[in-house]
């Protein structure tokens, strides 16, 4: 089992790999029917995670139900190896809060394009409830480290082989 990390640690290492991804599969719900977009996002300062997207269903989702998973992983060798954070939380759109928009070009790699494109595209900022780190790539350990109300939990899974 891994080592428990301190929560400035585990923000640390979801923060470093956040960063180093761009892309993720956003799920949502509506009318209880679970839908993943494929989505490309920037992180905002703790850990707020902001999409741009020209629409879709998705908003539609987040309006009835703000409760949304962020998946952002490393390619799916096997089962046993993978990294990959789950980011579990709340969502607001610039539809909802225009302010939002404003918020974003903040911490946008790209602001200029993002300011061109003010008038055709919306944006999703996500506030972290939950996030699951797991780290299996080297050692196949499944060990899942938790990040809750600033609370570290260490979650083993139990794989069972054949």
């Amino acid at each position: 089992m891994k080592e428990k990390m301190s929560s400035a640690e585990l923000s640390k290492h979801v923060e470093e790999f956040l960063s180093e991804h761009n892309e993720g599969a956003l799920a949502t719900v509506y009318n209880n029917i679970p839908r993943c977009s494929p989505v490309q996002y920037f992180l905002g300062d703790h850990l707020n995670v902001y999409i741009v997207s020209a629409g879709g269903e998705k908003f539609k989702a987040i309006e009835q139900n703000p409760n949304v998973c962020l998946l952002v992983n490393t390619d799916y060798i096997n089962y046993r190896r993978i990294k990959g954070v789950q980011l579990f939380g709340t969502a607001i759109t610039s539809i909802k809060d225009p302010s939002i928009f404003d918020e974003a070009m903040m911490y946008s790699p790209d602001p200029y394009i993002l300011e061109k494109e003010r008038n055709s595209v919306k944006i999703i900022k996500i506030v972290p409830k939950e996030i699951v780190y797991l780290n299996s790539l080297k050692e196949g350990d499944r060990t899942k480290q938790i990040l809750r109300e600033n609370q570290v939990i260490v979650k083993e899974d139990q794989v069972t082989l054949q």
